[in-house]
């Protein structure tokens, strides 16, 4: 097993606080590593943890190379995580592919032993052509999806630089995240959140697989763990459609009020364009064309057999990641 000092960066996100957190509960020597260590905001609950709090950016490579000083192992975390961007090249796309590479490089120059570099389904894709579930061997070609792209030509530019440069790599790929221990709302628990305060008339034609944070915590430190770890692993512990989620919210929240008619795909393309047109007047658009080219109308399954299997990963019920995820964000409130 590779050394116990490790630096984890986006240590003030959803995935990982919840994984500076299990790596303390193992022994670990943990630095975590946020683009602003000034901020009380963003570093209030990181505070409360035996870790060592240190600035980097993933753009700067000075300060990732001072971060990953004397470290065994990386967590590379840190990402950009939005589906809205006036500049997609600029704020999404960029930093995604520049500062996944930016981190490798960092940690081939600092000597870490392995990385295990956060992905996620996105790169992987959201239909598999035969109908069937799709896995480790399924990239997002074609994808023209600004978070999906830029999740799939990192990752694919993070494989090509550790295979040329000999960095010991593995790969999570986790689907859509939820469950509690954010402090700031994702994309995905921004959705529960305007579920939960009616904020969609109509259920729309999507699957999204779901995964807890705890259990993509663990993903990352059995794959650290195990020396025979290799390639890419998708974590999901299941998909369902927007009507089976909103019926299991409805089952553990019945006082909230639901959607009960299902939204056309044809209505949701036009809707998308309504939502950009808002965007002119400060509107932060919940979904756009390209959100309904990639995720909706789609038959969404996912293959996590090599994680199950390989790292031993045995994920919670979904139905108790929801419940949790939902009673979090009524605390938040």
């Amino acid at each position: 097993m590779s050394g116990k000092r490790v630096l984890v960066t986006g240590a003030n996100g959803h995935v990982g606080y919840s994984l500076v957190e299990l790596l303390l509960e193992r022994g670990y020597e943990v630095r975590a590593s946020v683009r602003n260590k000034d901020d009380e905001d963003l570093t209030r609950h990181l505070r409360k943890l035996d870790v060592e709090i240190v600035q980097a950016d993933l753009m700067k490579m000075d300060t990732l190379e001072n971060a990953m000083k004397d470290m065994d192992g990386l967590f590379q975390v840190a990402a950009v995580y939005k589906t809205w961007a006036d500049n997609p090249e600029k704020e999404i796309i960029e930093p995604s592919i520049v500062g996944g590479i930016n981190a490798l490089k960092a940690a081939k120059k600092m000597g870490v032993e392995k990385v295990i570099f956060t992905s996620s389904t996105a790169a992987v894709g959201k239909e598999a052509l035969d109908g069937g579930a799709l896995t480790e061997e399924d990239w997002n070609d074609g994808t023209d999806q600004p978070y999906a792209y830029a999740k799939t030509e990192a990752e694919r530019r993070a494989w090509k630089y550790a295979e040329e440069n000999q960095l010991k790599l593995v790969v999570i790929n986790p689907t859509a995240v939820i469950g509690p221990n954010f402090y700031r709302h994702t994309p995905t628990t921004m959705m529960f959140r305007n579920v939960m305060g009616g904020k969609f008339p109509l259920i729309p034609p999507v699957i999204f697989g779901y995964v807890d944070v705890r259990d993509v915590a663990m993903g990352h430190v059995l794959a650290y763990e195990n020396d025979n770890a290799n390639g890419r692993h998708i974590l999901s512990t299941g998909c369902l459609s927007a009507k089976k989620l909103i019926n299991i919210i409805k089952s553990i929240k019945p006082e909230i009020s639901m959607p009960k008619r299902e939204a056309p795909l044809w209505l949701m393309k036009i809707a998308a364009y309504v939502e950009v047109g808002k965007s002119w007047f400060g509107y932060k658009p919940m979904f756009t064309p390209s959100i309904v080219r990639e995720y909706m109308g789609k038959k969404t399954e996912y293959d996590s057999k090599k994680a199950r299997k390989e790292l031993d990963w045995k994920p919670m019920k979904l139905e108790e990641s929801i419940r949790d995820t939902l009673e979090w964000i009524e605390g938040m409130e």
